[in-house]
Order: C-alpha cells, then structure tokens, then sequence
C-alpha cells in the first residue's frame, strides 16, 4: 500500500468521525435525557473530535510525506 492510499484512509476514518459527531450532536440538542447523560455524551463528542483531529493531521503528513 502507498503512503497516499493510507492517507486516503485515514481521511475517510476522519470522515466517519466528523459524521458521528454530527449525529450525536443533533442528539444531544435534539432529545430530552438527564444531566448525566448530557455530560456523556458531550465526553464522547469531545473524545470523537478528538480522535478526528489527530486522523486528518496523520493523513495531511502521509500525504505531504515526500514533498
């Protein structure tokens, strides 16, 4: 596999994040729940963003990798 594919799949993972938080954004504002769950489910937004942040800055370096 060339670093430019592996770069085309981490920017898809990145995606698949960005979606998520998304949907589970318009959850949180969307849906009655608790405090508890709010707090939640805004950790797991803050994890998947997280994670989405650091896919795209690995798919911007094997992407830029032999420039």
């Amino acid at each position: 596999m060339k670093l430019i594919e592996l770069s085309a799949e981490y920017n898809e993972s990145a995606l698949m994040c960005k979606r998520r938080i998304a949907e589970l954004s318009r959850q949180l504002s969307d849906e009655p729940m608790c405090e508890i769950d709010r707090l939640r489910l805004r950790r797991r937004i803050a994890i998947l963003t997280s994670m989405m942040r650091d896919t795209l800055a690995v798919s911007r370096y094997l992407e830029n990798y032999y420039r």
